[in-house]
């Protein structure tokens, strides 16, 4: 019988690897269709025929299938890290409705194998779950968690087809965690934490399976023909405290209500993308036992789900991230300099002035204007030059300007303006091609004014209000290409370049700035408000405008009187 198989979310994180296999065997099959909403790049085109394809588009799907006429179609497409804001109907079309229409398709087209990737999600987070899950528990992905609860939806589905069509044999995988040397995402970002808090009484498991060990175990059920579900882990679990160990970070396990009330707040005023189930989350993650996996599906992981995580930190440390910063001669920028130096990093430091640069290490020191695109560009290439890669980009260099309007000269706004916003845009420009190759992030160190006004900034001011009207425009560009964009506003900061304020403001260490905001960056947060002041004042600047600016204008008024 002609093999014809067909791959939904073949440029994905599991999808390229397994065509990849696929590919290296080619006697596996006659023929084969890879699809993605991204385009594919076949090492064998005579084998492997590839087309863009949404499969939350019914008609596209069954245009695909009736062209190609698959035997066997491996399911992986999914919406596992969907992009900030209300999404959960965009993840619903994906997950579920595009689900269907994929096996819909199957059945129109005869098709007598059918390969899914579900999740250990499905069976929700439950205090009642038993020790270790298997097989036959019911799933109960919670409602809560669109992931979960749609894994749960799309199971509940295939338990019906394979009652009603058992022609269409079945093979699905409860997989667990997937970590691999490249791994970044959402709970990654969780481990890469320097402080990882949990619950007090509730160390949270996590059941990992190796990505080799998951593209082993579909290609074996690829070759085997096997049917059934199957729970896909290493063997044990990891503890999130041993986590944040191995990890060189500290686990601080806090009581429950005060963790719940911190997410309500937080997921409340927009800052967090998590709201109190997220306790739910920590407290009650599914535990899966593998018995069934190895001793009928007949697959035995070659990596226990320490040994997976292991080797995903190893290849982390033998990988540093490379990350630019400019502005670094400066106190924030050394302080993140030095910050991402204590964390391992490889660093590219841009000044005007290099000779200030003294930190200890063999980094990258780069003589640049930000005013001028050539020398921005020429940044980004030495920057290449001596890593291969760029991974994170930190637009840090600013000047300030401290004035009434009517007392400026227009030539020194003109320069402020230059440098604070069109430095950021030229060299954001020069280096995102290689920021989006590498799924890499992007820090823009703006300020308070780049959301409230401040009497005596109007330069200033605008120049950071630019960066936010920018940057968090170019994030619906980027961020489903994998790049993130850290909008950062710090309180006034105990540096040189707040020598001659006389605002009587509050200031904060920049060696504790540096490290709440490399948190915030690794872990992709939208926007990290440092130090008391910036917090106050923004949300005092959205509820109380009127109270804010009085405020502010009291506190310069020695300087602006």
């Amino acid at each position: 019988m002609t093999e014809r198989i067909l791959i939904t979310g073949a440029a994905g994180f599991l999808g390229a690897r397994l065509l990849q296999r696929i590919e290296d065997n080619p006697e596996m099959a006659d023929a084969v269709m890879a699809t993605d909403i991204r385009p594919i790049t076949p090492s064998r085109p005579e084998l492997v025929e590839t087309r863009i394809l949404d499969i939350r588009d019914e008609a596209a799907v069954h245009e695909t299938f009736d062209a190609f006429s698959p035997t066997t179609v491996i399911h992986l497409a999914a919406m596992v890290t969907p992009p900030p804001g209300d999404t959960r109907r965009l993840q619903y079309e994906v997950d579920v409705l595009g689900t269907q229409y994929v096996v819909e398709a199957c059945l129109a087209q005869g098709v007598t194998r059918f390969l899914y990737t579900s999740s250990g999600a499905a069976y929700g987070y439950h205090p009642d779950n038993p020790p270790a899950l298997v097989e036959t528990d019911p799933v109960r992905g919670n409602e809560v968690f669109a992931y979960a609860h749609h894994k749960r939806l799309v199971e509940e589905y295939l338990e019906e087809v394979r009652a009603n069509h058992p022609e269409l044999q079945q093979l699905i995988f409860r997989v667990s965690t997937i970590l691999g040397p490249t791994t970044d995402n959402q709970i990654t970002a969780l481990f890469e934490r320097s402080l990882v808090t949990g619950i007090r009484g509730a160390d949270a498991p996590f059941c990992i399976i190796a990505d080799d060990d998951a593209v082993d175990a579909l290609f074996h059920g690829l070759k085997t023909g096997r049917q059934g579900v199957f729970n896909l882990t290493g063997d044990g679990v990891l503890h999130l405290s041993e986590i944040a160990e191995l990890m060189g970070g500290r686990y601080l396990a806090l009581p429950e209500h005060l963790v719940r009330l911190a997410l309500k707040q937080l997921s409340r005023h927009g800052l967090s993308p998590y709201g109190p189930e997220q306790v739910i989350f920590l407290k009650h993650r599914p535990v899966l036992d593998n018995r069934a996996l190895k001793e009928d599906f007949g697959f035995t992981p070659t990596y226990t789900s320490r040994q997976a995580f292991e080797r995903y930190r190893k290849a982390r440390q033998d990988t540093a991230p490379v990350v630019l910063i400019t502005g670094a001669a400066g106190g924030l920028g050394r302080a993140l300099a030095e910050e991402h130096a204590r964390r391992g990093a490889r660093l590219a430091l841009v000044d005007l002035r290099p000779a200030d640069l003294d930190l200890d290490g063999d980094h990258l020191i780069i003589e640049a204007d930000l005013t001028s695109e050539e020398d921005c560009r020429r940044a980004v290439d030495e920057t290449l030059e001596r890593f291969g890669e760029l991974h994170v980009l930190y637009n840090n260099a600013g000047l300030p300007l401290r004035s009434l309007f009517h007392d400026a000269d227009l030539s020194r706004i003109h320069e402020v303006l230059d440098v604070n916003l069109m430095g950021s845009i030229r060299m954001t420009h020069a280096a995102l091609p290689h920021l989006i190759a590498a799924r890499g992030r992007i820090a823009v160190i703006s300020s308070v004014a780049g959301f409230a006004p401040l009497k005596g900034r109007t330069a200033y001011a605008a120049s950071k209000h630019g960066l936010h009207g920018f940057f968090e425009s170019l994030r619906t560009e980027v961020d489903d290409q994998g790049v993130s964009i850290t909008m950062v506003c710090p309180s006034y900061l105990s540096t040189e370049f707040r020598q001659n304020a006389r605002d009587g403001a509050t200031e904060v260490d920049a060696s504790e700035a540096a490290r709440q905001i490399a948190d915030a960056v690794l872990n992709r947060r939208r926007q990290a408000l440092v130090g008391t002041t910036a917090h106050v004042s923004y949300w005092l600047r959205r509820v109380a405008p009127g109270l804010f600016e009085r405020l502010m204008e009291r506190s310069v008024r020695s300087e602006f009187p």
